[in-house]
């Protein structure tokens, strides 16, 4: 009888070490899983590839200023544009400009809209601009 218990005994170890070799391999299936959908590269908030804005402060004169960031390993030239609509979504007021930034760069720029404008006002557009393209 004593034999009996021993091997039952036995089994439920033998199981319950079974069923925490399953968990593990399932969590660690899970972890490689999900390590194959991690995002490399940040997400553009200007819409051109390892091009983005941030650091968006207000200066110390008033204005608003941000850092236009390049992430690629080439020079780029980007025109950028803010404007501000009105209830029809006509453009009421607007600044532009166009940068050439180095390689893996940032530059910082400085709007014409004062920081009693709130930011979250703006509408942002970002484009390449041609090389040695310059605006009137």
């Amino acid at each position: 009888m004593a034999g009996a218990s021993t091997s039952a005994r036995y089994t439920n170890e033998h199981r319950c070490c079974l069923w925490r070799g399953f968990l593990l391999l399932h969590c660690l299936w899970s972890i490689s899983a999900s390590a194959d959908t991690t995002i490399l590269a940040p997400v553009t908030n200007t819409g051109l590839k390892n091009i983005h804005f941030k650091s968006v402060q207000c200066s110390e004169d008033g204005f608003w200023t941000l850092d236009i960031v390049n992430n690629n390993f080439a020079p780029s030239y980007i025109e950028y544009f803010f404007w501000l609509e009105d209830e029809q979504g006509d453009a009421t007021e607007s600044d532009s400009g166009q940068i050439m930034l180095d390689a893996k760069s940032r530059e910082a720029v400085r709007l014409s809209f004062d920081c009693e404008v709130p930011f979250t006002d703006l509408k942002p557009h970002f484009r390449w601009a041609p090389v040695g393209f310059t605006r009137p």
